[in-house]
């Protein structure tokens, strides 16, 4: 037992060290320090004199949200990964899409109040930090000895907030609210329509890294659903247009009058579709995505024109 804890204070001090030396200071205040890239390192540790040694790996990530994709080895049976909350912003750690990671072969911890804890759920998030925190996450076998098969996967660093708009197709003769079912079509277009997405820290700064996960399905599944995922770049954006084709059919909708050069009354066919856009590296339970309504337009016809009076 003393060779085991000896082995995770010593693991604990280097990682500790190494974030240190990623960064300008260890006690950041904001704007202060360069955005870091993430470092990797392994340190041989020795075990109790046997002649066996373990090495364990390092790695710093950078000040982003990171995507964590990796195995462990008998070369490295523990991964460590560090990270710092430069502006006191929330820090989340998530195995995105798997609810309970504790029936898993290998254990993912966090190092808190110099406690190792096991993430037992799919998400924590760490709130009220002061500026220059540090975080440690472990990843090691779940039966200490047996290093399993297969890939983790985690998510950890900046808790990422999202934004964002699926924007009307330009030029668009909308269809006036009220004279569809739904009432509001939040999105109409005619063939393509573009989506914008934003990512920023809880601290409002721009966060790359972020994932939003987009989907649409039309009512009745007339047309084929359209799902892709977005990932944010240093500046928290990211965007694609959503290629809609031409449709035909669809539901009439009540004559509605446009104003363009004069009083111009349309009949308009469109079609119905859903689309929403989730955080895709939380938890489900964490944030319910709202459905928005596209107006998918099929056809319009002037039926009638009345000039300005001037």
């Amino acid at each position: 037992m003393m060779n085991y804890l000896k082995k995770e204070m010593i693991a604990v001090i280097m990682l500790s060290g190494f974030i240190c030396s990623a960064h300008t200071t260890c006690a950041v205040a904001e704007g202060l320090a360069p955005e870091p890239l993430a470092q990797t390192a392994t340190g041989q540790i020795d075990n109790g004199g046997t002649g066996e040694s373990s090495q364990p790996r390092f790695t710093v990530l950078p000040d982003k949200i990171s995507s964590i994709s990796d195995h462990l080895s008998k070369q490295n049976p523990v991964h460590y990964y560090g990270f710092v909350a430069l502006r006191g912003q929330d820090i989340l750690l998530s195995t995105p899409g798997n609810a309970m990671p504790y029936k898993n072969p290998w254990k993912i911890e966090y190092r808190e109040n110099d406690e190792w804890k096991q993430l037992t759920s799919e998400e924590v998030v760490f709130s009220g930090l002061q500026p220059g925190h540090e975080m440690i996450v472990r990843v090691s076998p779940a039966v200490p000895g047996e290093v399993p098969a297969g890939s983790y996967n985690l998510a950890f660093g900046s808790l990422p907030v999202l934004k964002y708009d699926l924007h009307d197709e330009a030029g668009v003769i909308r269809i006036s609210g009220g004279r569809t079912v739904p009432a509001w079509l939040a999105t109409q277009a005619y063939k393509q329509a573009l989506l914008d997405v934003r990512f920023t820290d809880s601290k409002n700064v721009p966060l790359a890294g972020g994932v939003a996960a987009f989907s649409l399905g039309y009512k009745e599944h007339v047309r084929p659903e359209i799902r892709f995922s977005l990932i944010s770049d240093e500046k928290g954006q990211a965007s694609k247009m959503v290629e809609l084709g031409r449709c035909t059919g669809g539901y009439e909708a009540e004559s509605f009058v446009h104003k363009q050069q004069g009083f111009n009354t349309w009949k308009s066919h469109y079609l119905v579709a859903g689309y929403s856009a989730s955080n895709a590296l939380r938890s489900s339970k964490a944030e319910q995505p709202h459905v928005f309504f596209l107006g998918h337009i099929c056809s319009q016809k002037l039926v009638k024109s009345v000039r300005p009076n001037n």
